[in-house]
């Protein structure tokens, strides 16, 4: 169980979703549901008797579960564990949206996600704001949180992540089995949050293509409520997975010995 969940969790941010499922741009409001070079809407969502010959067609994808509103993607970042609890009617709050259709045994390869587009959430379920956070962070749906992956509005990692104030704690902790490595003190826990929301926002595939693989370190960011948030560090590159640049302050916190 705990490596199935390791392993979820780091898949959750991988390029797969960005570069393998959702290649191709993007049109959530234009109304044109194909980009110049890619097939039509049509002939990607339906796996039908009129498209099942077309190459793109004939693949299983193996998805990640994640839903798209308002051009920001979204992905449940919940562990396995975490999912078999229901989550408290406290925090949903009201219906912003509905899921549109739904990519599962049904999308082709060359698929291009738009806003109400989910890869498992059934078409016709409600999408709820969460409760105390802003719905461009966080929004509930099938009893599940979904925690934004990608925001094209965000211009910092505080308009990406809405947690000024609501930190309890940081913890590096293990990428194998998420145990707790190091407790941040009160002090670095601060300054580090204080830094990470300040920083400008270049998004996932920039950091990907301009630093090469290396070792990463997994930090977890409690928050107030219970729940936490994910984050990856590249030392060398002085980077967050997520798409940031970090300061010099926050490496020096990141590294310090257990």
């Amino acid at each position: 169980m705990k490596n199935k969940q390791s392993a979820r969790t780091i898949f959750a941010l991988s390029a797969v979703w960005m570069a393998a499922l959702l290649s191709g741009c993007i049109s959530a409001h234009s109304g044109n549901d194909s980009g110049q070079g890619t097939a039509a809407r049509e002939l990607t969502i339906s796996k039908n008797a009129e498209n099942k010959n077309r190459k793109e067609c004939m693949p299983t994808i193996d998805y990640v579960d994640a839903l798209m509103l308002n051009d920001i993607r979204y992905y449940n970042r919940q562990s396995y564990d975490e999912r078999s609890l229901p989550l408290s009617p406290e925090l949903i709050g009201d219906e912003i949206a509905e899921v549109a259709y739904t990519m599962s045994d049904d999308a082709c390869t060359d698929f291009v996600m738009r806003s109400g587009d989910a890869t498992f959430v059934p078409a016709g379920t409600p999408i709820h704001e969460m409760k105390d956070y802003d719905p461009d962070f966080r929004v509930v749906a099938e009893g599940r949180i979904f925690e934004v992956g990608d925001n094209p509005h965000a211009k910092t990692i505080g308009d990406l992540y809405d947690i000024e104030g609501k930190v309890s704690k940081v913890n590096r902790v293990s990428g194998n089995d998420g145990s707790v490595m190091r407790e941040f003190s009160p002090e670095d826990t601060e300054a580090f949050i204080s830094d990470l929301l300040s920083l400008e926002y270049v998004g996932f595939d920039a950091i990907d293509k301009d630093n090469p693989p290396e070792y990463r370190i997994s930090l977890r960011v409690d928050l107030k409520d219970g729940t936490n948030i994910r984050l990856g560090y590249w030392p060398k590159a002085n980077a967050i997975m997520e798409g940031a640049y970090g300061t010099e302050r926050m490496l020096e916190i990141v590294q310090k010995e257990p």
